[in-house]
């Protein structure tokens, strides 16, 4: 099984103001993404250079579809990292649900699709998490299929500098991370916690959770 960080989601309730907000810290326009119609969602995205990405996302105003993704997103009190994707292949699946079912948490996989701006349905795979003591600290999956990564069409606007958690329940969490494949730093804290540290136009950036 190999998994490896395919990106992050930072969320809020307004995808317009998160952009503007975004562009205000940094100096960066997100780039236009697209409607999720079965998530009742809507996003823009930050290349950073590499493999990894930023995804903003928020409810979709347009939209009347109910998920637990959007009603999670519309009880944010500020935007902040929301959660975050790991890429693997469609055969990981059983093995990681099998992972998660030891740590107590069901896993299904969804078939999900992306319209874009210019009317293109983009479709992937995603294994997300039911609700869960961990929160943003159990992560999503994604098989991408065969869509294209969206890495190929942004600009490398940002760089992912670094990544680090925290969690009150470190070491029973680096045994759930481990057997996922996660490789993120994680240390024991008072509160968890996640930030990403971006290299941007305006300096060193850095993207928070919130308290969970």
């Amino acid at each position: 099984m190999l998994t490896t960080l395919d990106h992050f989601m930072y969320a809020g309730t307004s995808l317009d103001d998160m952009a503007t907000g975004f562009t205000a810290l940094t100096g960066i326009v997100p780039e236009q993404g697209g409607r999720h119609p079965t998530l009742g969602t809507h996003n823009c995205l930050v290349g950073a250079g590499s493999s990894t990405y930023l995804e903003l996302i928020a409810p979709d105003p347009a939209s009347d579809v109910r998920s637990p993704m959007r009603d999670g997103m519309e009880a944010l009190p500020r935007p902040q990292l929301h959660r975050f994707i790991m890429r693997c292949a469609s055969a990981d699946f059983p093995a990681l649900a099998e992972a998660y079912r030891r740590s107590g948490i069901e896993a299904p996989v969804h078939d999900l699709e992306r319209l874009t701006q210019d009317g293109q349905i983009l479709r992937w795979r995603l294994m997300i998490p039911e609700a869960n003591s961990y929160g943003l600290f159990a992560p999503l999956f994604i098989d991408w299929l065969d869509t294209p990564h969206p890495t190929g069409r942004l600009t490398p606007d940002a760089t992912v500098l670094a990544c680090e958690a925290g969690h009150p329940q470190a070491d029973r969490l680096a045994l759930l991370w481990r057997d996922l494949g996660v490789e993120i730093p994680l240390r024991a804290a008072d509160a968890p916690y996640m930030h990403v540290r971006l290299g941007t136009p305006r300096g060193e950036v850095a993207m928070t959770s919130g308290f969970l």
